[in-house]
């Protein structure tokens, strides 16, 4: 077999875990407002697709454009058409699953204003929204100005004067007011996308009735130009391209079927667009606003997550809990209240003498990362490793590592080419305990209550040794030389044994798969496209040891392939938590 066909393609894999997205949406169990929120994920991933993959795929094909029959390794010259292929169909069904549920909700009351006119009784409401409020933030630019640039993601009209032949732009303010207009009359609740209303409403304030409006936007490429040197300030390096993000090159623009072809050509030259870029959508673009959908009922929605607080004394020290023994909180389903009091007592237990911690992704108004500025405020040693290269929390992760370092939190930042993707803790007190927290997620309180991962808190010495160690490592910012630099035996670390311990587990395995004894192998991660790993994982198969996989999102391996993966069972979970 080929090499190209023992692996499915990373980004088709990726689209088919958005398509499972998209089938939540049209779940019958599935609550009807929930159902939107579903709708809202898939346009905001396919977003992410455009800005951070889709890029990769059009250099692609500009490569194989350049260099005709020619094979270039690790290129699949396919991509970039079935990707687009995949998509389009996805945003067919997209429409078909909105058109079914904007029909239910007018069985609950609820009429959600889409494809069609304002209705007569809401009209003297929403002209009243519009000079009221909506009027304020509109701009007109015209077509010559060559000053405009489109801002990634924003929604736009190109409105065109069909009596003077008068062209220019006008934008969607909805990353100032929202995106939707509600009122209720005689019990009947309406909902009106503010694209509609500039479109009713803009010609009468400027009493001219013959315009027309095209909606557009443009996604940008979203990668950091980084060389990875990171000589002097890093922090502000990252926080430069950040801000560069929003200039980079068009991967799409997306616009409403009824675009005249002439205006499209013009606006390409304008925009300086690629061929490979200009995308037919539908009326509406920027459907991840479904998020913010106003109308909210308990009666249309997932009940309430009952977290419980299992072995757990409010009363008395966290720590002394966990010197005790081990709590192991499995979050929504449990509460994420433990891991903020393991912070928020370290900062102010008098027998804490030093926190060492790793920050991938924190929430906005981050209890943890307060704690850990009033930890130094109260006179501890505070060490934390901060990942600025945690893609869109950039900007969040230098705000919080600044105002840190600020209360004398001693900050260390990225190693260059690589993520430290741990979430660790080490807590050490002045008699010489050490508490550790190791967890699968994220240390964020908002995130916590919508992705199920674990979270370990313990004083096993066997593990808060290993933590001292790598800890003392991290503030090097390099990678190890090689990987038996330092010696883990009991916490499996990437660039050190992580792979060779899972490579070793699954030989010992097959091993016994041919010794004749029972072999199975279970797996569950986000996602699978190491390559080794792959093979190793054929290997098992093919040596009948029984796998079962749960892959979130990619998934490069091929199950159920006679000769290859016939053993192999893949299963993907998509519901309410990710």
């Amino acid at each position: 077999m080929k090499k190209k066909d023992l692996y499915i393609n990373r980004d088709i894999s990726w689209l088919s875990f958005n398509d499972r997205v998209l089938d939540q949406a049209a779940r019958e169990e599935v609550p009807l407002l929930e159902k939107l929120q579903f709708l809202a994920i898939f346009s905001s991933n396919l977003d992410e697709f455009y800005r951070v993959r889709m890029p990769v795929l059009m250099a692609w094909k500009k490569i194989m454009k350049q260099n005709p029959g020619q094979l270039i390794p690790n290129i699949d010259i396919g991509t970039y058409k079935k990707a687009s292929k995949t998509i389009n169909k996805q945003q067919e069904k997209f429409g078909l699953i909105l058109a079914d549920i904007i029909q239910e909700l007018a069985k609950e009351n609820i009429s959600f204003i889409y494809n069609q006119a304002i209705p007569a009784e809401i009209k003297d409401l929403a002209a009243q929204y519009f000079f009221s409020t909506i009027a304020s933030y509109l701009q007109i630019i015209p077509i010559d100005d060559t000053s405009f640039f489109p801002i990634n993601n924003q929604l736009y009209f190109v409105v065109t004067d069909d009596n003077t032949g008068v062209v220019f732009f006008l934008n969607v303010p909805s990353n100032h007011i929202g995106r939707f207009f509600t009122c209720e009359i005689n019990g009947n609740k309406y909902v009106v996308l503010i694209d509609d209303i500039i479109k009713a409403f803009f010609p009468e304030a400027i009493r001219n009735t013959s315009l027309n409006f095209y909606s557009f936007k443009i996604t940008r490429d979203a990668e950091l130009n980084l060389q990875d040197e990171f000589e002097g300030d890093i922090a502000k390096k990252i926080e430069t391209e950040v801000n560069k993000r929003d200039l980079g090159y068009a991967t799409r623009f997306l616009f409403q079927p009824n675009l005249p072809k002439q205006l499209i050509e013009t606006l390409a030259t304008l925009f300086d667009l690629r061929k490979s870029s200009i995308v037919e959508g539908g009326n509406y673009h920027n459907l991840k606003d479904l998020f913010s959908f106003p109308i909210k009922t308990a009666e249309l929605s997932y009940p309430k997550q009952l977290q419980i607080n299992k072995n757990q004394n409010f009363r008395e020290s966290i720590f002394d809990q966990i010197d005790r023994e081990d709590l192991l909180v499995c979050t929504p389903y449990e509460s994420f209240d433990p891991i903020l009091r393991f912070f928020n007592e370290a900062a102010i237990d008098p027998t804490v003498d030093e926190i060492y911690t790793t920050l991938y992704r924190i929430a906005g108004d981050s209890h943890i990362a307060q704690a850990l500025a009033t930890a130094a405020k109260n006179g501890k040693r505070v060490n934390v490793f901060v990942e600025l290269k945690a893609r869109f929390d950039e900007a969040n992760n230098i705000h919080w590592a600044r105002l840190m370092k600020e209360q004398g939190v001693k900050i260390t930042y990225s190693i260059p080419n690589l993520k430290v993707h741990a979430k660790i803790a080490l807590v050490r007190r002045k008699e010489g305990r050490e508490s550790a927290l190791l967890g699968t997620g994220n240390l964020n309180e908002k995130t916590a209550k919508v992705y199920t991962d674990y979270f370990l808190m313990t004083s096993n010495k066997l593990l808060t040794n290993e933590l001292d160690m790598l800890f003392e490592f991290l503030p090097a910012r390099r990678k190890p030389h090689h990987p038996n630099e330092l010696s883990f035996n009991h916490l499996l670390i990437a660039q050190f044994n992580l792979k060779h311990t899972f490579l070793s587990l699954i030989d010992k395995t097959i091993q016994a798969a041919k010794d004749g004894d029972s072999a199975t192998i279970k797996i569950k991660l986000n996602n699978l496209e190491e390559e080794s790993l792959i093979n190793k994982l054929y290997e098992a198969s093919r040596a009948g040891v029984k796998l079962q996989l749960l892959v979130r999102g990619i998934c490069r391996l091929k199950p159920q392939v006679p000769g290859l993966s016939d053993n192999i069972v893949v299963k993907r979970i998509v519901g309410r938590y990710l």
